[in-house]
């Protein structure tokens, strides 16, 4: 699966679950390293890089990686063709309720 493949699989999904998808097709101004794709759905913000099966995660790329996974109100990851799964799972979930009953 190339890297256009597995993104094009996981903007599909988060759009029909009800997320909103950035991803910007001229890269070129933005930050170095900043990941590929940012799919907001409240209270969730989740920044994805997008590798294919050899693909390299650049130094910069993985500053990124690191500073947003040690962040605790959003999510991040690399990921990889074997990873779809798992991908599509956490896009398709039913949010659960929020519990206010403290």
């Amino acid at each position: 699966m190339t890297e256009a493949e597995l993104q094009a699989a996981i903007v599909d999904t988060a759009e029909l679950a009800g997320w909103l998808v950035f991803h910007d097709h001229d890269s070129r101004l933005n930050p170095a390293g900043l990941p590929d794709l940012v799919l907001v759905k409240p209270p969730r913000v989740v920044f994805l890089e997008l590798k294919s099966d050899k693909g390299r995660v650049r130094p910069e790329q993985q500053i990124w990686l690191d500073a947003l996974a040690g962040c605790d109100t959003i999510a991040s990851a690399l990921i990889r063709p074997d990873n779809l799964e798992t991908v599509i799972d956490y896009l398709t979930k039913k949010d659960e309720p929020n519990d206010h009953s403290q």
